[in-house]
C-alpha cells in the first residue's frame, strides 16, 4: 500500500472519529390495534341460505368470495357481489341471506379493535383492489397452510381453535389483518345502498326509530310515518332483519343506552333517557340482548 494512501485512510478514521452521530428515533403510532379475534371461517352457502341476524359488542367483517348476498347493517341494505366487504361495528344489528342462485361462498372474520383509525370503518362496504384481494387471499393461503393435517374443505372450519395453542401462527394471522386494513384507508366505499322500495322503507323507519329513542312507537306509528301499512312494514322487518318491529326497536334502545353507559352515563340514567319503565326492566332486557348486566358492562369499559 502506498503511503498517500495509507496516509487518507489514517486521515478518515480520525476524521470519522470525531464525528458524532446523531440517531433519530421515530414512534411508531399505531392507527388500529387488534388486541383480540373471534372468529375467522370460510363458509359455502345456497341459495335458500338466511343468517338471522346477531349483534354483539366486536367488529366483524363479511367478505365475498364469489356469489353474492343481501347484508341490511342496522337501517342499510346492501347487494355485495364477489370482492366486496362490509365492516359491522360493535353492537350493529346485522343481518344476510344469499341473493344469488349460484349461492355464495364466504370469508368472516370477527375481532376488537382500537386506535385513531377505528371510526373511520364504521358503517363501510368496500369493493377490493387487486392487491387487496391478494392480501386475504395470502393470509388464506396461510392458514390452510399450516393447518392442512386437520383442515377438512367439506366443513367450515374455525382457524382460530386450532392456533390458539399457537400464539405465533395467530400473530402471523394478525399481521395479514393489519396490512389489509390499513390498505383501506385510501379506498373508497362501494356504490350507495340499496335504492329498492323494501329497503328505502327500512332506513326511513329504523331511522325514525332512533330519532325518537326514548318514545315508545307503535308498529302503527313506525308504518304511517313511512307510508305502508303495518303489514308491509313487519314484512320488510322480517326480511331485512329477521326481527318484528318491536324487537327491533328494543334492540335499538339496548344498543343506544349501551353506548351512552360506555360514554359515562350512569345506568339509572340511562334507563330513563331510553324509555324504559324502570331501571329493573332495563337491567333485564340489557342482560338478555348482552349477555351482561348494565353494571358489568359499565366496569368493562
Amino acid at each position: 500500500m502506498s503511503i498517500q494512501k495509507k496516509t487518507f485512510i489514517i486521515r478518515f478514521q480520525t476524521t470519522f472519529r470525531k464525528v458524532k452521530i446523531m440517531w433519530k428515533a421515530y414512534k411508531i403510532i399505531e392507527q388500529i390495534h387488534i388486541p383480540q379475534m373471534y372468529t375467522l371461517f370460510e363458509a359455502q352457502y345456497d341459495s335458500s341460505y338466511s343468517f338471522p341476524g346477531e349483534t354483539h359488542d366486536f367488529w366483524e367483517c363479511l367478505y365475498v368470495k364469489s356469489g353474492g348476498v343481501c347484508v341490511s347493517a342496522d337501517g342499510r341494505v346492501y347487494h355485495l357481489a364477489a370482492g366486496d366487504i362490509v365492516f359491522h361495528k360493535p353492537l350493529e344489528l346485522h343481518k344476510f341471506y344469499v341473493d344469488r342462485k349460484d349461492g355464495a361462498d364466504l370469508l368472516i372474520f370477527s375481532f376488537s379493535m382500537t386506535g385513531e383509525l377505528t371510526g373511520f370503518y364504521e358503517d363501510k362496504v368496500f369493493r377490493l383492489s387487486g392487491t387487496q384481494k391478494e392480501i386475504l387471499k395470502s393470509m388464506l393461503d396461510f392458514l390452510h397452510r399450516e393447518s392442512s393435517h386437520v383442515y377438512d374443505d367439506s366443513i367450515s372450519m374455525q382457524f382460530l381453535q386450532y392456533f390458539e395453542t399457537k400464539p405465533i401462527f395467530l400473530q402471523l394471522t394478525v399481521s395479514y389483518l393489519y396490512q389489509f386494513l390499513l390498505s383501506l384507508a385510501d379506498c373508497n366505499t362501494v356504490s350507495a345502498a340499496s335504492d329498492s322500495f323494501d329497503a328505502g322503507v327500512f332506513r326511513t323507519a329504523v331511522k325514525f326509530m332512533n330519532e325518537n329513542i326514548s318514545a315508545s312507537l307503535s308498529v302503527e306509528q313506525i308504518a304511517k310515518h313511512c307510508k305502508v301499512s303495518p303489514t308491509s312494514l313487519k314484512r320488510v322487518f322480517a326480511k331485512y332483519s329477521g326481527l318484528g318491529v318491536h324487537k327491533y326497536f328494543l334492540k335499538q334502545k339496548i344498543t343506544a343506552a349501551a353506548n351512552a353507559v360506555k360514554g359515562g352515563m350512569s345506568v339509572t340514567d340511562a334507563a330513563d333517557a331510553f324509555g324504559f319503565a324502570s331501571q329493573g326492566y332495563f337491567s333485564v332486557a340489557f342482560k338478555r340482548e348482552t349477555g351482561v348486566s348494565p353494571t358489568e358492562y359499565k366496569k368493562s369499559t
